[in-house]
């Protein structure tokens, strides 16, 4: 498959819940691009964090999909439904393991048109912070 890239609109939708059960929402938008390449599916969009660009990119594959953030903040999330991984999110004040359990993982593509995720996973950070997230990411194909 030749590559090619398109335009996007991508809204992030986060619900982070606490071992008390307490819950925060987070929500973004952010603008990027989609490229198909033969191994799956790319979205890269810049996002600002205290006044600090990064790069993430959104990977998709058939039944997987991986966040990775690059620049002042760097780590790989990989998300895969009954599957736990560990990662390094790397910080100019340090870096900390974070511990993911995937829950569930839900990908619907609409060739051409847009492409659902929802992750549903536990994340343990070091021990500062035990809890559940539920991320639903929409990618509007312009």
């Amino acid at each position: 498959m030749e590559e090619k890239s398109l335009s996007v609109k991508i809204s992030i939708n986060t619900r982070q819940y606490d071992e008390k059960g307490n819950m925060d929402t987070i929500e973004m938008t952010a603008f990027g691009k989609i490229f198909y390449k033969n191994d799956g599916i790319y979205v890269i969009y810049k996002e600002k964090e205290e006044n600090i660009e990064i790069t993430n990119t959104i990977k998709i594959l058939k039944n997987e999909v991986s966040i990775k953030k690059f620049g002042s903040i760097n780590s790989t999330m990989m998300f895969k439904c009954g599957e736990s991984s560990t990662t390094k999110y790397v910080t100019p004040q340090g870096t900390l393991l974070i511990d993911i359990d995937t829950r569930e993982l839900d990908i619907n593509i609409q060739e051409g048109e847009h492409i659902k995720l929802k992750i549903d996973y536990n994340i343990k950070i070091q021990d500062l912070f035990l809890g559940r997230n539920k991320i639903d990411i929409y990618i509007d194909i312009k």
